[in-house]
């Protein structure tokens, strides 16, 4: 059935392309229609994430994903407050298990628990959290062994998308990395911890969006616990972020995963293009109860708009040198009313 869903989606994307030659409408490759992809990710639940780094990332508004080892969230050090507020914030809080074992080591019985109790916990205490991510312990489940397969297939039941740690020579991800369903759970990730991890950064924010690709870089301590990153350098990070953000789409780990497969298997067409109104349909293959993140749309239109309608509601757009842009959520045609 995998094999099957993948081949559909691609003949969706080559129509698409295809059709995308000869029409006026498209989907960015990034939302917003910027360069590339930024996804800051926060391993193990460490206390300095949430009372060093999250107020400087609520700072610059850059939304980020917490990766959760329950066996670390500490009452005494603020425990699921912090967490809930960072919730609140707009951070995504994923699944990074419940004690951080060797995935190899266990038999599927003890990974679907590690993956089940952190997702029940998590949603029971913070009820509009969803956990549809996670992250593997020690990296175990993103390599090409059958033991990292085995994880992964326990993987496929629990979430949409799992991060990996780096086992390319590259930092990133391409912006087509994913041709089968299964690179879904394989997201390149560089650590940051070293000075010369520190160093290069700039250097690879550059090389991303020069490739147009996705970074997902993975941080641990901030000022404190293990592998730990100073906040002056965490800090120093964020501003050299901040200089590039006209040009990076910075978001939680779920929503640029969700564009991705979005984009890959939607279609855009114009079905009907008169004097005061445009109407445009976008499909996908996907169910749009969990594929939900709004895709960026680019239109080439000539004169005024006044509205853009999705579901009878109207849309937030803008136009720059005759091109309308906007947001919308496969499923439901679009009216652009001249």
């Amino acid at each position: 059935m995998k094999k099957i869903f993948w081949l559909f989606c691609l003949q969706v994307i080559l129509s698409n392309v295809e059709g995308q030659q000869n029409s006026s409408a498209s989907i960015a490759r990034w939302k917003d229609s910027k360069k590339a992809a930024l996804s800051l990710t926060f391993d193990d639940c460490i206390n300095g994430q949430f009372t060093v780094a999250l107020p400087l990332l609520n700072q610059y508004n850059f939304k980020s994903t917490f990766f959760l080892t329950i066996k670390n969230v500490q009452p005494q050090a603020g425990g699921w407050g912090l967490i809930q507020q960072a919730a609140r914030d707009g951070h995504e809080i994923a699944n990074h298990t419940m004690t951080h074992p060797f995935m190899h080591n266990l038999l599927t019985d003890s990974m679907a628990f590690e993956f089940d109790e952190c997702n029940r916990l998590i949603k029971q205490n913070i009820p509009f959290a969803k956990a549809e991510t996670m992250a593997y312990p020690y990296g175990d489940g993103g390599d090409s062994s059958a033991a990292d397969q085995l994880v992964r297939d326990v993987a496929y039941k629990y979430f949409i998308a799992a991060r990996a740690v780096q086992y390319r020579s590259v930092f990133y991800n391409e912006y087509d990395f994913a041709k089968t369903n299964d690179d879904y759970y394989r997201v390149n990730s560089e650590m940051i911890v070293d000075s010369n991890s520190i160093k290069t950064f700039p250097q690879h924010l550059d090389s991303t969006i020069k490739l147009g690709a996705w970074y997902a870089p993975t941080y641990h301590g901030i000022e404190n616990g293990w592998l730990i990153v100073k906040k002056e350098d965490f800090e120093k990070q964020l501003q050299q972020i901040n200089e590039r953000k006209d040009l990076l789409w910075i978001a939680p780990f779920v929503n640029v995963i969700k564009y991705i497969k979005e984009r890959s298997c939607a279609n855009i067409k114009i079905i009907k293009d008169e004097k005061h109104k445009t109407v445009l349909r976008l499909t996908d293959t996907l169910n749009n109860s969990t594929w939900n993140e709004p895709l960026t749309i680019n239109v080439k239109l000539n004169g005024k708009v006044k509205r853009v309608m999705q579901n009878k509601k109207s849309i937030m757009f803008s136009i720059i040198n005759n091109t309308l842009t906007f947001d919308a959520v496969p499923g439901k045609d679009i009216i652009i009313k001249r």
